[in-house]
């Protein structure tokens, strides 16, 4: 039920409002692009102009999207991760709760009815704090949903380290590591809840193999992955949410920066009250969850280091510390969504929330004990739910949509030659039915796309890696022929041989003169290309050997994602054999 409730969206099917206009449905919600077939770029391997975010992510749906749509692999993570994840939660609850309650559940004799135990209550709410929270819903909003899996996943990380299972917990952080904050989320987890030395020697081996696509892509495109804008910290710092704070935001598992990823009731007043009652729950449980063993103690240290850790970020010195190490330390983008972070507390909810709740059902036992405790149950489940009460519609965006006509024709073109793609207007949002979406030439075309990367956050402009060179001479315009030679040629200098105008709201600046002197090749509603006249100076590719680097990582990842497999299949095989 609770899986239905945040993928629902997945499978519902949309007609396009003018079939006329718009093409074939597909998942676009800001960072959430999915080509039912995406191209093999060299931004898929983490080889192109910005830093590798999307690695191993985008080449898994190459290589899948191969053979199936995309977009079902897509619909098949999120499932199963929420049921991973949601059955690993509840196996925590139960180990947590096992010495005490018990064999679990007991038949009411006469009555035909399975009474409810403390242990049955902790499982129940185990994954009800893990699938429905705050953080699940904005990221999705934010269309991030290979994070949202990793951050699903982080319970299954957590029992496949006490079991011991060492394929399994290799598999598992594998699959967290779509993407690369998701390798360091499992990685970091996986380590606190280590049982010795040699588990955690194991999880720090795993978590940099299983980073190695992005971390080697990282160090042979080092320009990608250098100094970031320093405005980014202020701008991507954790939001305060309405009367709680940004410290409130917090311990309720929100505060993401983009406001419009935030539910409208978590900005309604009873939100406050919400998270207070939430704390007061996981509370209650607090004391059993320390005394029982340090494990569950190293989670909940790092969960309350992280909130409080991100909560600093987001001061003015905080900004001001995370600013400097945007401008000065390569790679230190990776940190610059600081409130993504709060996902190390997601574990550490899902164990005290469920000893709350076991808490107040051993308190109901008694005479009444059936009623005593179901009510424990839905009071404790109540609590929860009412941080996010309206979850299944505010998902509801995440349902696929329609977008240009005209894409696969745009693809074709390209594809021709090996030149490089401009688009217009700048920055890296485009408006495709009314939603704010990640430009999906970056995803769809078969040819390097050349963008700066700006963002606008709430008015600030924050740019990205990319060659900003080429927006300038697009936007900076020419006032006479000459001048519009010069600019032709500085975009046949970079490698310019397509230049893309989109219809989104944008900054297209005084490009109409430059644009008018390119040579129109499809013209749609929405998209227009134009080729650039002229001999294209060739751009420079990546070399051979970083290309057989990029495959040689992505294989360790793919090794290490099907090692859960191997040890399935060992499992079964070796019964037999005795």
């Amino acid at each position: 039920m609770l899986t239905t409730a945040v993928c629902w969206p997945l499978f519902i099917p949309h007609k396009a409002p003018d079939e006329g206009r718009f093409g074939a449905p597909m998942f676009l919600l800001r960072d959430m692009v999915i080509p039912n077939h995406p191209p093999l770029t060299d931004a898929a391997l983490g080889l192109g102009p910005a830093a590798a975010r999307a690695v191993p992510q985008d080449t898994a749906l190459w290589a899948l999207g191969y053979f199936v749509d995309a977009s079902h692999w897509v619909r098949f993570a999120m499932v199963g991760a929420c049921l991973i994840g949601g059955l690993a939660a509840a196996e925590l609850a139960r180990r947590l709760t096992l010495d005490s309650a018990g064999a679990g559940a007991s038949a009411t004799p006469g009555s035909g009815l399975v009474r409810m135990t403390p242990s049955l209550v902790s499982q129940l709410i185990a994954p009800t704090m893990l699938l429905w929270n705050p953080f699940v819903v904005e990221r999705l909003l934010q269309g991030q949903w290979s994070l949202v899996i990793a951050v699903l996943l982080l319970p299954a990380v957590v029992l496949a380290t006490q079991m011991g299972s060492a394929l399994w917990r290799t598999s598992v952080i594998a699959a967290a590591g779509l993407t690369p904050t998701g390798a360091l989320l499992a990685g970091i987890t996986g380590l606190v809840a280590a049982r010795n030395n040699r588990d955690r020697a194991w999880i720090a081996t795993t978590t940099v193999a299983v980073s190695s696509p992005w971390l080697i892509a990282s160090l042979l495109n080092p320009s990608a992955a250098g100094p970031s804008d320093a405005a980014g910290a202020a701008a991507f710092a954790a939001r305060a949410e309405a009367h709680v704070g940004t410290l409130g935001s917090l311990l309720g598992l929100g505060g993401i920066w983009n406001k419009q990823a935030v539910p409208l009731t978590r900005e309604a007043g009873f939100s406050a009250i919400m998270v207070l009652v939430l704390l007061v729950l996981m509370g209650l449980g607090f004391r059993r969850v320390w005394d029982s063993r340090e494990r569950w103690r190293g989670l909940m240290i790092a969960g309350a280091l992280s909130i409080v850790l991100v909560a600093l970020a987001a001061t003015t010195p905080g900004i001001l510390v995370m600013g400097w190490a945007l401008e000065h330390i390569p790679g230190a983008g990776l940190l610059r969504d600081a409130q993504k972070w709060i996902a190390l507390a997601v574990p550490a909810y899902v164990i005290l929330a469920a000893s709350g709740a076991e808490y107040l059902a051993r308190r109901a036992r008694g005479a009444t004990a059936d009623v005593g405790q179901w009510l424990a149950a839905g009071v404790s489940a109540l609590i929860i739910i009412a941080a996010v009460p309206t979850l299944p519609a505010d998902v509801a965006p995440l349902r696929p949509i329609p977008s240009w006509e005209g894409w696969s024709a745009v693809s074709g073109v390209v594809a021709l030659d090996d030149d490089s793609v401009a688009v217009l207007p700048a920055g890296s949002y485009r408006i495709i039915n009314g939603r704010p979406v990640l430009d999906p030439a970056t995803k769809i075309l078969p040819a390097p796309v050349v963008s700066s990367g700006e963002l606008i956050v709430s008015g600030q402009s924050v740019s990205g890696e990319g060659a900003t060179t080429v927006e300038r001479t697009l936007l900076g315009g020419a006032t006479s022929p000459a001048e519009v030679d010069l600019a032709l040629q500085s975009l046949r200098d970079q490698g310019i041989g397509w230049v893309l105008v989109e219809n989104s709201p944008g900054n297209f600046g005084d490009s109409a003169d430059i644009v008018a002197a390119l040579d129109p090749v499809y013209t749609t509603a929405d998209l227009q290309l134009y080729h650039v006249p002229g001999v294209i100076k060739p751009t420079t590719r990546p070399s051979q050997g970083a290309y057989a680097a990029a495959w040689l990582t992505f294989g360790i990842w793919a090794l290490c994602l099907l090692a859960g497999l191997l040890a399935a299949l060992l499992e079964a095989l070796l019964p037999r054999r005795r």
